[in-house]
């Protein structure tokens, strides 16, 4: 039988100090060759929740959908801020299309589609609204709403994204909304304020001028991965529209497979043949067997085989941990 170092072949990447220490973010996504197609969608499996989203997302762009918000609801970790680049730059580079989605959606957009994304790690100036109108090239239309800030109309959103065809994505909003809590606005803050301008670009985009543009959110959690609490009358206000106005999407499924299918695609460029794969299972369910003559055991040689065999090279009880 052989041994792993034998039988799998690992990532160069996997050793490239330049790439395993950067977790990826929306800002990578807004800078030009930040991200390497090739290497992120060699590296990409794709699950079934990301194929739910690539057909959502690209039949709204066509104009086939009427939904326009997309949510991507997971715990921190789950594979959000990849879903949402992912299909930025399928959206951005219309060439790796055919390779990435063919099997799972052929759709009829042709060219580049204008991308902005956003994360809440960012603070700008103009609140987000004048972020998304700054990208756009639009920024004198949102003039009167910067100083004070103030939110964007439905109206007024309309006017910015008529005759657009875009894909908005935003990240991370909690710690923005948490921290806009705390900067006044008038009788208001900015948190506050930002919510009303995103319900209101949420309602726009439920009307047929608009339909050509999709917004992916993220899931709006109040614990962030320190653990910190992002919890405000904002954070709840906003989900409770989204609650309302988007569709859901999971990234990653919490049961099944799709965990080792992710790690050995990211992991290995190269996995052994099938019989070496057998005699591995095979070997465990001889243990197994032996265990409960012993009745040491309440598995199965059977259940064990069938485990080793999706999880390979991984411990069956990788999932569970």
């Amino acid at each position: 039988m052989k041994t792993l170092a034998q039988s799998l072949k690992i990532r160069p990447s996997v050793f490239d100090k330049n790439r395993r220490d950067v977790v990826l973010d929306m800002t990578d996504l807004m800078v030009e060759d930040r991200i390497n197609p090739d290497h992120f969608f060699e590296e990409n499996y794709i699950t079934a929740g990301m194929k739910a989203l690539y057909e959502a997302v690209f039949r709204r762009l066509e104009g086939q959908d009427q939904d326009g918000v997309f949510r991507l609801t997971q715990s921190m970790g789950g594979g959000k801020t990849h879903n949402m680049i992912a299909v930025g730059l399928l959206g951005r580079y219309p060439e790796y299309r055919q390779q990435v989605m063919g099997k799972i959606y052929q759709t009829s957009v042709k060219g580049a589609i204008k991308v902005i994304a956003f994360s809440g790690r960012e603070k700008p100036s103009n609140g987000i609204w004048g972020y998304i109108a700054e990208q756009l090239g639009k920024k004198e239309l949102f003039k009167d709403f910067y100083s004070p800030l103030q939110a964007p109309g439905q109206s007024a959103w309309m006017n910015l994204l008529k005759d657009e065809k875009l894909l908005l994505l935003i990240d991370e909003l909690p710690p923005y909304l948490h921290g806009g809590s705390s900067t006044s606005i008038g009788n208001s803050n900015l948190g506050d304020v930002t919510t009303e301008a995103l319900v209101n670009l949420m309602a726009a985009l439920g009307k047929s001028e608009l339909q050509h543009i999709a917004l992916v959110i993220s899931d709006l959690g109040e614990t962030g991965v320190d653990g910190s609490n992002y919890s405000c009358t904002a954070l709840s206000n906003l989900r409770a529209e989204l609650n309302r106005l988007a569709r859901n999407f999971t990234p990653v499924a919490q049961t099944g497979d799709e965990l080792y299918h992710i790690l050995r695609t990211r992991l290995f460029s190269e996995l052994p043949a099938k019989g070496d794969i057998d005699a591995v299972a095979d070997a465990y369910a001889e243990k197994i067997r032996e265990a409960k003559q012993m009745d040491i055991s309440t598995e199965t040689p059977d259940s064990m085989r069938h485990a080793v065999l999706s999880s390979y090279p991984f411990h069956p009880g990788l999932k569970d941990l």
